[in-house]
């Protein structure tokens, strides 16, 4: 599946499910790329334990148990070239007082199973009031290292931003001061900072749990959300949590397990990955025209996912069909004032009748597949 984009220059990103990840890190909450594996933490009430994942057959390598912490809401990993810092600033409901980053050696993380960890503690400066809100503006899932100090990004729950806050690297306890903020891109989960082309790359999802990235070319820590330009990854249901590189091209993402009742949803913990090209063909002086075949066939047949809907005359009933090998995990049909009117949170089938009784009007009937919504208007009348 390809998606075109403009981050400064034009960009390609090629995206691509790696595969399930194993039950033990259904919670993925942050990802790096370190000792030729891929290394992930679960979030909340998990063990404090490091995964070493392979990065082909997604098994478990390893497990680094940190000894001397807890984990009370690890939600990102970043690292340098000395030392892997875990960060446990999850704060949903913004009343923690022990916001924490943890530093462990890649010495000892290589030579054993076991380690201990150094804190870093911290608050942030203008945050006055620590009762509980519910969804709290000071909740953080993403961290990076740039010019020796930190740069943490907070997930707003209420208010669908994300601020920067800066703090030093070194242990001991400090305060983290504001840097910049950007309003409405969506829940920010996990972000990755590339030293050799100054790119940040944010990841994270929407409210109805479309994932999203946002891309900072140039990145500049006195606005450090200056230029960013958001996409779209065409994914929906999937709640996108860690993101590393392998290199300035090369983008790992994992997605958290998640499920709900009504309608039924459940979407499994995976492992995804896409590319970033910045390098753009010259265009030749005199291009040639390519010949169109006379009955072209498309690159990939799941792209052209086609609904039909029909009504049985002698019964008065209406019957959709799809052609699409993908699971519906979603079935609604909305007015033309986008009012939802009917919904089916069952077994939902690629050909069935759609037994809610419609008014004359014209509605819109929508499947919701893991990899895209698909949406087709239809006419009723008596």
């Amino acid at each position: 599946m390809l998606f075109f984009l403009t981050v400064g220059v034009q960009a390609q990103e090629n995206l691509q499910t790696r595969g399930q990840l194993p039950d033990e890190v259904f919670e993925t909450s942050g990802l790096i790329y370190f000792n030729e594996s891929l290394v992930t933490l679960n979030d909340s009430g998990n063990e404090p334990i490091l995964y070493e994942l392979d990065t082909l057959n997604l098994s478990i390598k390893r497990r680094i148990t940190i000894s001397n912490i807890d984990n009370i809401d690890w939600e990102a990993i970043t690292q340098d070239e000395e030392f892997i810092y875990i960060g446990d600033f999850g704060n949903n409901i913004g009343t923690r007082v022990d916001l924490a980053i943890h530093r462990i050696s890649k010495e000892d993380f290589k030579s054993s199973d076991t380690v201990e960890a150094t804190t870093i503690s911290f608050s942030y400066e203008d945050q006055k009031d620590f009762t509980n809100t519910g969804n709290s503006d000071w909740d953080a899932e993403a961290f990076f290292i740039v010019n020796n100090q930190f740069v943490v990004l907070t997930k707003q729950w209420k208010s669908f931003g994300s601020v920067a806050y800066t703090l030093p690297i070194t242990p001991g306890v400090h305060v983290a001061n504001r840097a910049g903020a950007i309003e409405d891109v969506g829940l920010v989960t996990d972000v990755t900072y590339d030293v050799a082309t100054n790119r940040l790359v944010l990841i994270g999802y929407s409210s109805i749990l479309s994932p999203f990235i946002g891309i900072v070319d140039d990145l500049n820590l006195e606005s450090p959300f200056a230029g960013y330009a958001p996409q779209n990854l065409g994914l929906n249901f999937v709640q996108a949590e860690g993101i590393t590189q392998i290199n300035s091209t090369n983008y790992f993402f994992t997605s958290e397990y998640y499920s709900r009742q009504s309608p039924t949803i459940e979407s499994t913990s995976r492992l995804f990955s896409f590319q970033i090209l910045v390098d753009v063909p010259e265009i030749p002086e005199n291009p040639e025209t390519p010949v169109e075949p006379e009955n072209p066939e498309p690159d990939n047949p799941e792209e052209n996912d086609k609904l039909v809907i029909f009504k049985d005359n002698s019964t008065n009933q209406y019957h959709y069909s799809i052609s699409t090998n993908k699971e519906i995990f979603g079935q609604i049909i909305f007015d033309v004032s986008g009012r939802q009117v009917w919904q089916n949170s069952g077994n939902i089938e690629k050909k069935g009748t759609i037994s809610q009784h419609l008014e004359s009007s014209i509605y819109y009937l929508t499947l919701y597949l893991e990899d895209g919504i698909i949406a087709k208007s239809f006419a009723v009348y008596q």
